[in-house]
């Protein structure tokens, strides 16, 4: 089907002289009094709707875009202007392409729109505040990152990162880098890491590995929002010394065999399987000290 028939538009018809065809690619444009069916102005719709929002508009929002397209047809003087593209190849029409009374493509007119309003943060968000379409891919994709790095972005704020990478005034890197430049600063002795692409979750898996295995809580139950974590992880979780005590200054690099031994003064680590065991062996030697069994 051709674009003409596609769009209710009687093709234009063109000489039939086939001793007058131009040879190379060119184009020629012409002006009708016809314009685009109501179907095929639907379909332009549906189409830049799809690409932004993930779905065919709505009845309320066609009834909306539907007369302003529509109107986009009529020149200055009120009368139905079409203007024609028509594109050849060696004589032979390929393509015809119908814009409006000013020579303007609809789908761009109604890309632009689409894009202000989403710009605005005019759209549909489920229960989980996702918003709809292709912001709700990289609105879900920034959130995790953040929270892979220990940085806690707001749904507001993931959503205007992800209109603004779909409305294509900024790309993915930059709100992704963005994220990374802030769990940089947070977390400064990692920064060359975060910001090379090492996601500050990898490097603390050690320290929650310990966790978990010292004070028996399920790893999947620890983040990096844990404070016990998050206080192992950060430049000013001081290294106890015995002559610091617990207020006292650091007292160099807190390592993770410090944060095991600081684990064992943990109020929580008495009540594991850990501690029973050490303290049975640990009751144990004290009684074969004194010559008795237990």
């Amino acid at each position: 089907m051709s674009f003409a028939d596609q769009f209710g538009i009687p093709e234009y018809k063109g000489s039939t002289d086939t001793t007058t065809k131009k040879s190379g690619t060119y184009t020629r444009t012409q002006i009708s009094s016809n314009l685009p069916n109501d179907l095929a102005l639907e379909q332009t719709i549906n189409q830049i709707f799809k690409q932004f929002y993930g779905r065919s508009a709505t009845q309320s929002e066609l009834d909306i875009y539907l007369p302003e397209i529509r109107n986009l047809y009529k020149g200055p003087d009120g009368k139905t202007k079409s203007t024609i593209k028509e594109t050849y190849v060696n004589g032979n029409l390929v393509t015809s392409e119908y814009f409006t009374a000013d020579n303007q493509d609809p789908k761009l007119w109604l890309t632009d729109k689409i894009k202000s309003n989403l710009l605005a943060g005019k759209q549909e968000v489920n229960k989980s505040a996702i918003p709809e379409g292709p912001s709700g891919k990289y609105f879900i994709e920034l959130k995790n990152l953040a929270s892979k790095n220990g940085i806690m972005l707001s749904d507001s704020a993931a959503t205007d990162y992800s209109n603004k990478i779909v409305a294509g005034t900024i790309d993915a890197d930059t709100a992704s880098n963005i994220i990374r430049e802030s769990a940089a600063s947070a977390f400064p002795q990692f920064a060359d890491k975060i910001k090379s692409g090492v996601n500050l979750q990898t490097l603390a898996d050690p320290w929650i590995q310990s966790m978990s295995s010292i004070l028996e809580i399920p790893y999947t139950s620890i983040d990096l929002f844990d404070p016990t974590i998050r206080g192992a992880i950060s430049r000013g979780y001081p290294k106890v010394t015995a002559t610091s005590g617990m207020g006292g200054v650091s007292g160099g690099e807190y390592t993770i065999y410090d944060f095991e031994k600081d684990l064992r003064q943990d109020p929580r680590w008495q009540y594991t399987k850990n501690a029973e065991k050490t303290v049975s062996s640990a009751t144990l030697k004290v009684l074969q000290d004194f010559g008795m069994e237990a």
